[in-house]
């Protein structure tokens, strides 16, 4: 194998797209602990139904993550703010997004 050959092999490799692994996990709202600013960490345990033992999970909050709440995205303090003064009923829901890899959350959803 030639040296352009083998310069062009490494190009390429080099030049692959870099592909996150992202895993969205299904709670209950009621499930997940937010942090007192945007820099902490969430915590998070997933549904598994009326009497639940898993342990929570947790993941980096970022300037990048998305808060959506009702449909609407907000930012961190209004999301949170609304997070807290809302009831929850039987057909609420959250997801958590977050990057394995890093560990940090990409969105956190949650519908009354």
């Amino acid at each position: 194998m030639t040296i352009r050959k083998i310069l062009i092999a490494a190009l390429l490799v080099l030049c692959q797209p870099a592909f996150a692994l992202v895993n969205a996990v299904e709670s209950a709202p009621d499930s997940i602990i937010l942090p007192a600013t945007i820099n902490g960490m969430v915590s998070f345990r997933p549904w598994c139904g009326d009497e639940c033992n898993d342990d929570y999970k947790r993941a980096r909050l970022t300037a990048d993550t998305k808060f959506m709440l009702d449909g609407r995205a907000l930012k961190y303090e209004d999301f949170r703010r609304g997070y807290a003064a809302m009831q929850t009923g039987e057909d609420s829901y959250a997801l958590v997004s977050y990057e394995t890899d890093t560990n940090t959350v990409i969105e956190i959803e949650i519908s009354r």
